[in-house]
């Protein structure tokens, strides 16, 4: 699934026209997506709690078959909007099941381990999905990345409809939505979460949207982002079992503030000057040391889910991820227009400031806590 997300995420910025269309109309035609997700999220949730994980997989796949197939029939506005709306739908159906159904099968001294494997396949999917994009850019078909995306979750759709096996019968009914909600509410780690996702992921929305069109070219742009990928998809099962070992909450926030310190090297950069042999080191450390938020805040977020709304707790964090993706595009292409490259870093590093202060500041009584704990030990 995400080999063939990752060659529509690359593709589809080049499909579009550069003269034709701004910055902000690409911003629009990508947030269609993460909208349709946002929206749909919560009562796949549902629906997976009630009736089974298994089922909502191989219809997301074969819905987004034909979406991706859609995609190859016209490049209208309107069409790519709505087409890019449908594949959201279908991603919501495969994200949530498959994230409950990870949750369900993993305990808790094993979480984080086996959320960063489940990073490591989502990852290394997009890592495969934008090289081959990249490459496919360089022939004379734009269309070509549709075809195969396309081809392959149908292949994928036969797999998990034949292999996938059917979950057992759960031993706790289905939690509503409202007390499911409720309950990560209360809970301050949890809650202290979304507005670090909804910060992160609005990073990730801007950069793969526009990386493909302010890049050098189409090739070298795939092999820049799919190194990326491929380094953090290495790291996720690492960080997930340190986050096993250690604690949750410190490779947490090592990752936000390796981001901070990313962000920071980088507007240092463009504004002295400095040589990138210079600053090269402290970028791969604060680089690297950001990928250690994700599996620590996945395996935390299963940890705390009730087990009869597991799915609908995957939906809520569909929603915060998805929110993000929407946030991204459109913010990142009005800056662009307005205000140029170096205002995404500008406003990025506040944004993760006030996120990590908002979090912080939820999480507080059980910081105290945890520190108090600590030290009677």
């Amino acid at each position: 699934m995400r080999f063939s997300f990752g060659l529509v995420l690359f593709a589809l910025p080049i499909y579009l026209p550069k003269q034709e269309l701004s910055n902000f109309v690409v911003g629009l035609i990508a947030a269609a997506y993460p909208v349709a997700e946002t929206i749909s999220g919560p009562g796949i949730g549902i629906l997976a709690d009630r009736f089974g994980r298994r089922r909502w997989i191989y219809i997301g796949l074969t819905i987004s078959t034909m979406a991706l197939f859609a995609f190859t029939l016209n490049n209208e506005v309107w069409y790519l909007i709505v087409i890019h709306a449908i594949q959201g739908v279908a991603a919501a159906m495969i994200i949530v099941s498959s994230l409950a159904m990870v949750t369900d099968v993993s305990t808790v001294s094993s979480r984080g381990r086996e959320m960063g494997v489940y990073d490591f396949s989502n990852l290394g999917g997009y890592v495969a999905g934008i090289l081959m994009a990249g490459l496919l850019a360089r022939t004379n078909s734009l269309v070509a990345s549709f075809y195969l995306g396309s081809a392959l979750v149908g292949i994928a759709a036969v797999f998990a409809y034949f292999k996938i096996k059917q979950e057992p019968q759960r031993k706790h009914p289905a939690l509503s939505p409202l007390v499911t909600i409720r309950f990560l509410l209360r809970n301050r780690h949890a809650a202290a979460m979304f507005p670090i996702w909804l910060c992160v992921t609005t990073f990730v929305g801007t950069g793969l949207t526009f990386g493909p069109r302010i890049g050098p070219s189409p090739l070298l742009t795939s092999f820049f982002l799919s190194g990326i990928v491929l380094i953090l998809a290495l790291t996720q099962p690492f960080f997930g079992h340190l986050s096993d070992k250690y604690g949750r909450e410190r490779l947490m926030m090592l990752g936000m503030l390796s981001l901070i310190g990313l962000f920071a090297t980088v507007i240092a950069m463009l504004r002295g000057g400095l040589k990138f042999v210079l600053v090269a080191p402290f970028l791969a450390v604060f680089g690297v040391g950001s990928f250690a938020f994700a599996p620590a805040a996945l395996a935390t977020l299963g940890d705390f889910a009730p087990e009869g709304g597991r799915g609908t707790t995957m939906g809520v964090y569909s929603v915060v991820i998805s929110l993000g993706t929407v946030i991204g595009p459109l913010l990142g292409g009005y800056l662009l227009d307005r205000y140029g490259l170096s205002s995404l870093f500008y406003v990025g590093l506040l944004i993760l400031i006030t996120a990590l202060a908002l979090a912080i500041a939820i999480a507080r009584p059980n910081l105290r806590n945890l520190a108090s704990n600590s030290t009677s030990h």
